[in-house]
C-alpha cells in the first residue's frame, strides 16, 4: 500500500513542480520566443478549447481499454516530445505545433493521474488527500525555485525544466501496477462502442449533470483571482514581496485539509462538501470585492481550503461513489473540461471588460457563482443518496485496474 501511495505522490509531485514554472512563466517564454501578444493568446486560447474536445475523447479510450496507466504515459510522451522540441526550436510555426500538442496533452493527463489516485486510494485504503497534497506543495516549491531559476539564468530555463518535469511525471506513472496480464481483452471497437453508450447514459442523469453544474461553478469562480487577483492587488499598493507572501496561504490552506481529507469525507460526505465548497466561495469573494484591510485578505486567502480543496474533494469522492469503475477516466475528463475550461474560460473571457469598468467588483461576479455552485450542490445532495447513477452494475474486471 504505501509503495502504490509512494509512486502516486512522485507522479502527483512532478505534476505540481512541472505547473509550478508552466503557470507563472510561460506566457512570458512565449514572448520571451518572439511571439506578440495576439499569437500567444490564440497558442493558449487553442490548446484550451482543443483540451474541450480532446480530454473526454481519451479519457473513453482509457476507460474503454480499462486501462488508465497506458493512456497517461502516451500522454506524457507527447508532452515530452513537445516540451523537449521547444527547448531546440525558434521559428513560430514549429513553437506553434510543439506547444499546442504538449499543451493539449497536459490538460488531457491531468483527469486521468486524479482518476488513478483515487480509485488506488479507495482500492488499498489510504487518503487521496496524502497523495493529492504533493501536487499543492511542488506547485509552491515550483514557484519558488523556477523563479530563482529564471532570476539566475533567465527564460531559457523554463523548457528544459518542463521537460525534465515530465520525464519524472512518465518515470512515477511507469511505477503503477500494470494491467494483469490474464485480464480478458475483449475488443476494443465493440468496448469503446459500449463505453461511449454509457457515456451518453451518464451525461443524461440528471444527478450527473447537477454535479457538473455544482463543481463546475466552484471552480470556475477562481476565473478573476487567478486572471486579475495579483494585478488587482497591485493596483492598491500592494508590493511585489507582500503578494508573494499573501498569495500562497491559500495553497496552504488547501495542503492543511488535504493531510486529513479522508475522515472529512467521511464526516460531511461528498455533497456537502461541495455545499462547503460553494458557501466558501460567496463569502470569499465577496469580501475580496470590497478592497478590504490586509487582515480580511488574510481570512480570505486561507478560506481557499473551502473554496478549492473542499470542492475538489467533494467532486473526486462524488465521482468515485457514483460513477461505475469503467467510466473514472471519463468523468475526471468531463469534470475537467467543464470546470477549468468551459466555466473558468468563459468566466476569465467575462472579467476582463468587467474589471476595465468595476475593478475589484467584479469579484461580486465570482460570489454569484459561488451562489450557483451552493444551490446545485445543494440540489445535488437532495437527488443522490450514495448509489451508482447508471444501471450498469460493476465487474471483477473494472475494479482491478488502474
Amino acid at each position: 500500500m504505501r509503495g502504490i501511495a509512494f509512486r502516486l505522490s512522485l507522479a502527483q509531485g512532478a505534476s505540481g513542480l512541472f505547473g509550478g514554472a508552466y503557470t507563472p512563466f510561460f506566457g512570458a517564454w512565449l514572448a520571451w520566443k518572439g511571439l506578440d501578444a495576439v499569437s500567444i493568446g490564440v497558442l493558449l486560447s487553442g490548446a484550451m478549447l482543443l483540451r474541450v474536445v480532446v480530454a473526454p475523447i481519451t479519457g473513453m479510450i482509457a476507460d474503454a481499454r480499462n486501462d488508465r496507466r497506458s493512456m497517461m504515459l502516451f500522454l506524457c510522451a507527447v508532452m515530452i516530445a513537445g516540451y523537449g522540441a521547444l527547448i531546440f526550436v525558434s521559428a513560430p510555426k514549429w513553437i506553434f505545433l510543439a506547444a499546442i500538442c504538449a499543451n493539449i496533452a497536459s490538460g488531457a493527463v491531468t483527469p486521468l493521474l486524479e482518476s488513478a489516485s483515487v480509485r488506488l486510494a479507495d482500492r488499498y485504503k489510504f487518503d487521496y488527500g496524502h497523495v493529492r497534497l504533493w501536487a499543492s506543495s511542488l506547485f509552491v516549491a515550483g514557484n519558488i525555485l523556477s523563479g530563482f531559476a529564471k532570476r539566475i539564468i533567465g527564460l531559457v530555463m523554463l523548457a528544459p525544466w518542463l521537460t525534465i518535469s515530465v520525464m519524472l511525471n512518465f518515470a512515477a506513472v511507469m511505477m503503477l501496477p500494470k494491467p494483469r496480464a490474464d485480464r480478458p481483452k475483449g475488443d476494443f471497437p465493440s468496448r469503446l462502442r459500449a463505453t461511449l453508450a454509457e457515456t451518453h447514459e451518464l451525461l443524461r442523469s440528471r444527478v450527473f449533470l447537477i454535479f457538473l453544474a455544482a463543481a463546475s461553478l466552484d471552480q470556475g469562480s477562481h476565473a478573476f483571482y487567478y486572471a486579475y487577483g495579483g494585478l488587482h492587488w497591485t493596483r492598491l499598493g500592494y508590493s511585489g514581496p507582500l503578494i508573494g507572501i499573501i498569495w500562497p496561504l491559500g495553497v496552504f490552506a488547501e495542503i492543511a485539509l488535504m493531510s486529513f481529507s479522508l475522515r472529512v469525507f467521511r464526516a460531511i460526505g461528498a455533497t456537502r462538501l461541495l455545499v462547503l465548497g460553494g458557501m466558501g466561495c460567496v463569502l470569499r469573494w465577496t469580501i475580496l470585492a470590497f478592497d478590504p484591510p490586509l487582515a480580511l485578505v488574510i481570512v480570505a486567502q486561507i478560506l481557499h481550503g473551502a473554496t478549492f480543496a473542499l470542492a475538489h474533494l467533494g467532486a473526486m469522492y462524488f465521482i468515485l461513489k457514483a460513477v461505475p469503475p469503467r467510466l473514472t477516466a471519463t468523468a475526471q475528463s468531463l469534470y475537467s473540461v467543464c470546470s477549468a475550461g468551459l466555466v473558468m474560460g468563459l468566466a476569465t473571457f467575462a472579467s476582463g471588460p468587467l474589471y476595465a469598468s468595476f475593478g475589484g467588483l467584479t469579484y461580486l461576479l465570482m460570489s454569484a457563482m459561488g451562489l450557483g455552485a451552493t444551490i446545485f450542490a445543494l440540489w445535488l445532495d437532495k437527488s443522490w443518496h450514495g448509489a451508482r447513477i447508471t444501471q450498469h452494475s460493476d465487474t471483477e474486471e473494472d475494479l482491478d485496474t488502474v
